[in-house]
């Protein structure tokens, strides 16, 4: 698994050096960056995530999102999981399976609010590669355009379990920003986030930034790789970072 990631994180990076640069001019609109605008999307991910002594975890994701109206699109999650510590079973097998609504409440030139909901099943393998119940998630994102095409789009969301034995509570603070960058062709998003795990009585930070640059088209959309790392803070972290390697294509 880890030669794999090597593997896909090095090929991703040659992709992010050789795009040309007539295709970003054509796809400046929409990079896929605004939480406002609903499109047709494919992706596939690798994330790998380190726990801290001498454990780590391993994540890959299929997902597909379509509009189903003009304001509403779904988005349909599968993931397969594997973890490596000591004592631990390290195969890879199923995840939670996830299905999430997002919906546009408003949308105006200046700023837009989109509510969105998500429902985790508990369809993994394994106790300890899910939620180990079923976890409903909540989120409400105000996005705000600013001069330039910079985006700033702060977010609060909820996750609460629902039945079983395994108590989920986790609100997350996310503060979401899109720079514009100089060549279309590339985009960036910093993702800082207040992360509070109620039901242990943890709180901790994280922040992800992650790059990403349109290499090609496909069936009429547009083919992006990305490099998402990320770091978590704090003494309650649940991890020490992680790094995610990832293909999409949008609006096709």
């Amino acid at each position: 698994m880890k030669t794999y990631c090597r593997s896909l994180l090095g090929a991703l990076a040659l992709a992010l050096a050789t795009t040309s640069p007539l295709l970003a001019q054509q796809e400046a609109a929409d990079n896929g960056t605004d939480p406002t605008k609903l499109r047709r999307t494919f992706w596939t991910s690798y994330e790998h995530m380190d726990l801290g002594t001498d454990a780590s975890r391993g994540t890959f994701k299929l997902m597909y999102e379509t509009p189903v109206s003009p304001k509403t699109s779904l988005r349909l999650t599968l993931p397969a999981v594997a973890i490596e510590a000591p004592g631990v079973d390290p195969g890879m097998e199923f995840g939670d399976i996830a299905l999430r609504a997002t919906h546009l409440l408003s949308v105006t030139r200046d700023r837009g609010i989109v509510l969105q909901g998500e429902v985790f099943a508990d369809t993994a393998g394994r106790p300890e590669l899910g939620y180990g119940t079923i976890v409903l998630k909540g989120t409400v994102i105000y996005a705000k355009f600013l001069q330039g095409g910079r985006i700033f789009a702060p977010a609060v969301s909820h996750a609460q379990s629902v039945g079983g034995d395994r108590q989920i509570r986790e609100t997350t603070v996310d503060f979401y920003y899109v720079p514009k960058l100089p060549d279309p062709a590339w985009y960036m998003t910093v993702d800082p986030a207040i992360i509070g795990d109620w039901e242990n009585d943890r709180l901790y930070s994280s922040i992800a930034v992650t790059t990403g640059r349109a290499v090609g088209k496909i069936g009429g959309g547009v083919a992006q790789v990305y490099l998402k790392p990320s770091v978590l803070v704090g003494g309650d972290r649940p991890a020490d970072w992680a790094i995610e390697a990832g293909f999409r294509v949008i609006g096709f």
